[in-house]
This record gives C-alpha cells, sequence and structure tokens, in this order.
C-alpha cells in the first residue's frame, strides 16, 4: 500500500506537537501536582492557531492511573514577547474529556473538535 504523502496526512502528523513541547516544557510538579516524567500516554487532544494565538488542549494518562486535562494557550503579538500559560485539571476516572467551558467563554469547544490520533504525540514522551 502506498504511503500518504497528502497535505492533510502531513499535517495529521505534526499537529499538536509544537503546543505539547511547551507543556513539557512548563510543566512543574510543584505547581501542576505532576511533571512530564509522570506521563504515561497522551489520549486525545485538540489544536487550534490564529495569527497571534495558538491552544491546544490534552487529555493524558499517567504512570499511576490518574488522567488530567492540560489546557495550552500561547499567544505571540506581533513585535510584542509571547508568553503561554498552562492550566492543569485532574479528571475523575469515569470523565473522558473536560468539561467544556461556559459558551460565552469559546464556542465551539474545543474549536477543531478531538484527536484520539495520538502515536506521534506519545514518541515525543519516550524521547
Amino acid at each position: 500500500m502506498a504511503k500518504d504523502t497528502s497535505p492533510a496526512a502531513a499535517y495529521a502528523r505534526i499537529r499538536g506537537l509544537y503546543e505539547l513541547g511547551h507543556v513539557l516544557y512548563a510543566l512543574d510538579a510543584g505547581a501542576h501536582g505532576l511533571s512530564r516524567s509522570d506521563i504515561e500516554q497522551v489520549e486525545c487532544f485538540w489544536t487550534f492557531g490564529e495569527m497571534h494565538s495558538s491552544s491546544a488542549g490534552f487529555v493524558l494518562r499517567l504512570r499511576d492511573g490518574r488522567r488530567v486535562y492540560v489546557d495550552f494557550l500561547h499567544w505571540h503579538g506581533f513585535e510584542q514577547e509571547e508568553d503561554f500559560r498552562i492550566e492543569v485539571e485532574f479528571l475523575p476516572r469515569d470523565q473522558a474529556y473536560p468539561v467544556a467551558p461556559s459558551p460565552h467563554d469559546r464556542a465551539p469547544w474545543p474549536p477543531d473538535g478531538w484527536s484520539s490520533e495520538t502515536s506521534h504525540l506519545n514518541k515525543v514522551l519516550v524521547s
């Protein structure tokens, strides 16, 4: 079978890498309750980007069985210093996704829907 080299396939292989890299860099066990070494797997994620900002959300399974949602926002305005923030929410075992923010905050949510195509992101965790 021929390998898919279409632009859509290439985008699927890189979607979320940039944002996950920032998340892994910023995670602090004292501030967030987990660190990179606690993460076993990315279960699902979403991303969204505009000219001056990008955002993403990751549902992560930790090595101890807990699950966490990490929300990422990165803004990089023209000729301004870039900055980012992450927020962490531990999920109950029976909750697949985090509760959506109010419709006034961000709608639809997540903007491009959830993706369970995470093999490219999980490779980052083992490197």
